[in-house]
C-alpha cells in the first residue's frame, strides 16, 4: 500500500512537471527578426537576455552585421560600412564599447571640414584661406540650426548657397572657383546625409537630429566595428556567457513574404529558398531602400496607407568608400586628418562632360586610415557614389590613381597601390544604399521616423519596425539602430510580462 502511495505521488509530480513545462512553453512567444544587422542583433540579444527562447533571425546575406561590414583586405581590416562611433554622451554604441578598451577617441578637434585642401592643379590652398573657410563652416552649422527651426521643410541647399554667395563676395580669392568651392561643401555635407545633393535634404533632417556630445570620430583601433556585434551578443568579454544569437540565425534566407492576415495573430514568413516560418511577432529591420523596393509585394495584406506614404517619402541615399593599399605610405602627416579635393571650375566642367569619369566630382577627400599605416581611404558622395558602383574595379582603380596623381603628383612621390577595395551598397538588393535622410518633397508631419516605427496589428503588435530610419533623433547612425532594436524588443516584452529571464 505504501509503495502504491509513493508511486502515485511520483506519478502526480511527473504529470505536474509536464503540465508546468507545457504552460511554460505557452508563455514563450515566438519572434522572428528580419535582418541580422546591428538593429536585429540588438533586438534578438535583448529578448534572449530576458528569457525569450523562441527567437529566430532570418538574414538575406551570407554574413551578419548588415551595414556594419568589417572586411579583410590583405592582412588589414577595413570598414566597408559604418566606420566611427559619433559622440560619447548618450551614445549607446560608445557605452557598450568603451569599458572593453576597443575604441580610440583620437583627436577631439574634429569640427573642421578639412584640415588641408589641395586643388586640381596640384597646388595646396593657402592655409590661412583654409582656416578661414573652416571657421566659416563652423558658423554656418550653428546658423543652420536656427534656419531649420524657422524653415520647417526647406532644402538645405537654399541656406548653404545663400551663405556661400555672401562668403565668396567677401572673399574674392574664391570667386574664380566658386563652383568648385560650392561642390566641395555640398559633397562633404552629403557624406553625412547620403543624399544626391543638399538640394534634396530637408531642414527637418537638421532640426530633428540630436548629436551626442563628445569626440565625433571614435575609431575601433585594429578590432573593427564587428566587435560591437560581439559585445551585443555577449561574446565579449566572456565568451562562455555568449547568447545563442548565432545558433538561431539563418543566413542566405531572403524573406519574400510577411503574411499577418491570420485572425489569430500568427504571422507567416516565407523565404525565397522555400522555407516557411510562423511567429507571434515579426521585427522588420531591413533598410528603407529595401522597403521602398518591395513593401507592396512583401506584406500581406499591404501595409496601411500612412505607413506606405512614409516608406515611399523617406529619403534613402548612398555614400561610397574606396580603399587603396600600398607597400609603404607615400603621403605626409597632413593625410591623417584628411585632405579636401577642390576641383577648379575649369577642371570640374571638363570632368562633368566625361560620361565615364564625371563621378569623380563626388570624390571629396582622401584620408589615412587610423591604425592602418599603409592604407588610404577616399570618400565619394551624392549620386556620384552610385555612378562609381556601375564601373569595373579596374576602371575605378585607374581613375582614382589618375586623380590622386593630378592632385598630389606635384608635391608627393606617389607609388602605385597594390590593392583596391570599394563599397557597393547601392547595387546590393539587400540594402539599396547606406542610410536615411528627410527629403524636401515629403511632408515632415507624415513622413518621419516615428511614423515608420509604428507597429502593425489589431490589439497587439504583430509586425514591428526597427532600424536607423525608425529612430526619431538618431537616424542614420549605428547607435540609433541599436536603440530601435532594443525599443522593439521591449515592446514585445511588455506584451509578455510572464516571460522571466
Amino acid at each position: 500500500m505504501l509503495f502504491k502511495k509513493k508511486f502515485l505521488s511520483i506519478f502526480l509530480l511527473f504529470l505536474l512537471s509536464i503540465i508546468l513545462t507545457a504552460n511554460a512553453d505557452d508563455d514563450q512567444p515566438s519572434v522572428i527578426v528580419v535582418g541580422a544587422g546591428v538593429s536585429g542583433i540588438a533586438a534578438a540579444s535583448k529578448l534572449m537576455e530576458n528569457g525569450f527562447k523562441n527567437v529566430k533571425i532570418l538574414e538575406a546575406e551570407d554574413r551578419i552585421g548588415g551595414r556594419i561590414h568589417t572586411a579583410k583586405m590583405g592582412d588589414k581590416l577595413v570598414e566597408l560600412g559604418a566606420q566611427w562611433i559619433h559622440g560619447v554622451e548618450g551614445n549607446v554604441a560608445y557605452e557598450l564599447a568603451s569599458p572593453h578598451g576597443v575604441v580610440d577617441k583620437g583627436d577631439e578637434g574634429v569640427d573642421k571640414m578639412h584640415e588641408k585642401v589641395i586643388d586640381s592643379a596640384g597646388n595646396a590652398v593657402n592655409q590661412k584661406d583654409v582656416d578661414d573657410v573652416n571657421e566659416f563652416s563652423e558658423k554656418m552649422e550653428e546658423k543652420m540650426v536656427a534656419y531649420a527651426e524657422n524653415n520647417k521643410n526647406s532644402p538645405l541647399g537654399e541656406f548653404f548657397n545663400q551663405e556661400i554667395d555672401k562668403y565668396v563676395e567677401d572673399h574674392p580669392v574664391w570667386k574664380e572657383n566658386k563652383k568648385g568651392f560650392a561642390n566641395l561643401h555640398d559633397m562633404t555635407m552629403m557624406a553625412m546625409y547620403s543624399a544626391n545633393s543638399w538640394d534634396d535634404v530637408s531642414t527637418a533632417t537638421v532640426k530633428d537630429f540630436h548629436n551626442c556630445p563628445g569626440a565625433f570620430f571614435i575609431n575601433w583601433k585594429t578590432n573593427g566595428y564587428k566587435t560591437l556585434l560581439d559585445i551585443l551578443m555577449k561574446r565579449v568579454p566572456k565568451p562562455e556567457e555568449e547568447l545563442p544569437v548565432m545558433s538561431n540565425t539563418v543566413l542566405n534566407a531572403e524573406v519574400s513574404s510577411i503574411d499577418y492576415s491570420d485572425p489569430n495573430g500568427k504571422v507567416t514568413v516565407k523565404t525565397t529558398n522555400g522555407d516557411t516560418h510562423t511567429a507571434d511577432h515579426v521585427i522588420v529591420t531591413c533598410s528603407v531602400g529595401v522597403l521602398k523596393d518591395v513593401h507592396k509585394s512583401l506584406f500581406k495584406p499591404v501595409l496601411p496607407e500612412d505607413k506606405q506614404k512614409t516608406i515611399e517619402g523617406m529619403g534613402f541615399g548612398n555614400v561610397a568608400k574606396i580603399y587603396l593599399s600600398y607597400d609603404a605610405p607615400w603621403w605626409h602627416d597632413e593625410m591623417q586628418k584628411g585632405v579636401g579635393l577642390l576641383w577648379l571650375d575649369k577642371d570640374l566642367e571638363e570632368v562633368e562632360k566625361d560620361s565615364e569619369k564625371n563621378w569623380l566630382q563626388g570624390l571629396v577627400g582622401v584620408y589615412a586610415v587610423e591604425h592602418q599605416p599603409n592604407l588610404l581611404e577616399a570618400w565619394v558622395s551624392g549620386k556620384h557614389s552610385r555612378d562609381m558602383e556601375k564601373l569595373t574595379d579596374e576602371q575605378v582603380k585607374n581613375q582614382v590613381v589618375e586623380v590622386l596623381q593630378r592632385f598630389f603628383g606635384k608635391t608627393h612621390n606617389m607609388t602605385e597601390p597594390t590593392e583596391m577595395m570599394r563599397s557597393m551598397w547601392s547595387g546590393n538588393k539587400h540594402f539599396k544604399g547606406t542610410y536615411s535622410y528627410r527629403r524636401v518633397m515629403s511632408d515632415p508631419d507624415v513622413v518621419n521616423p516615428t511614423k515608420l516605427s509604428e507597429p502593425v496589428g489589431e490589439g497587439k503588435p504583430v509586425v514591428l519596425f526597427a532600424g536607423e530610419a525608425t529612430s526619431p533623433h538618431h537616424y542614420s547612425s549605428v547607435h540609433g539602430a541599436i536603440e530601435t532594436g532594443w525599443r522593439e524588443a521591449e515592446r514585445i516584452m511588455a506584451q509578455h510580462p510572464t516571460v522571466k529571464s
